[in-house]
């Protein structure tokens, strides 16, 4: 339970951490973007009404996932735009 509540929260130090989260998170959401759209295109085509309720189930767990995705990214973006800034000079 320890690893799981610390790989949920960025480690204050680490610029490369932080960035790596953010970087899958927005992968994640874009995965689930790209597989909305395809479910989607299935499901038009669909004829096949238990087939069709099942995908309706897999475009409701998508976009589940999405919205995690998303809320997380935008999260860790709150995160980097509180940063300390360093000084040009």
């Amino acid at each position: 339970m320890t690893l799981a509540r610390q790989a949920d929260q960025p480690s204050e130090g680490s610029w490369a951490d932080l960035s790596g989260r953010w970087f899958f998170a927005w992968r994640m959401a874009a995965a689930c973007e790209d597989a909305l759209r395809e479910v989607d295109s299935a499901r038009a085509q669909q004829s096949d009404p238990e087939r069709a309720e099942a995908l309706d189930r897999v475009t409701l767990l998508l976009r589940e996932e999405l919205t995690r995705w998303v809320r997380r990214g935008e999260a860790l973006d709150m995160i980097v735009d509180h940063l300390p800034r360093e000084n040009a000079g």
